[in-house]
């Protein structure tokens, strides 16, 4: 993490403004806030979170993907065109 990417607390109170605006442009999107010099949050720009929903969306759908593999039962399948029929699609 760059050292850019960190802000005292103090300093977020006193610029949110100016703060906010820099989360655009910032590359990463993110700015850690510091507390007594620790990490105590995390500052995302409405982009960075997204992507971030997005990712864990699609690493959920994976995983059930994957489960659903392991009890998949190939003798009880449905082919395609079987649904396509039985849907009158």
């Amino acid at each position: 993490m760059r050292t850019e990417n960190y802000l005292s607390a103090t300093t977020l109170s006193k610029k949110t403004a100016a703060t906010l605006d820099s989360l655009d442009k910032s590359e990463s999107g993110e700015i850690i806030i510091l507390k007594n010099n620790t990490p105590k949050a995390i500052l995302l720009s409405i982009d960075a979170y997204t992507a971030i929903q997005e990712e864990i969306e699609d690493l959920r759908l994976a995983a059930l993907g994957v489960a659903r593999l392991s009890t998949f039962a190939k003798n009880e399948a449905i082919s395609h065109q079987e649904m396509m029929e039985k849907f009158e699609a």
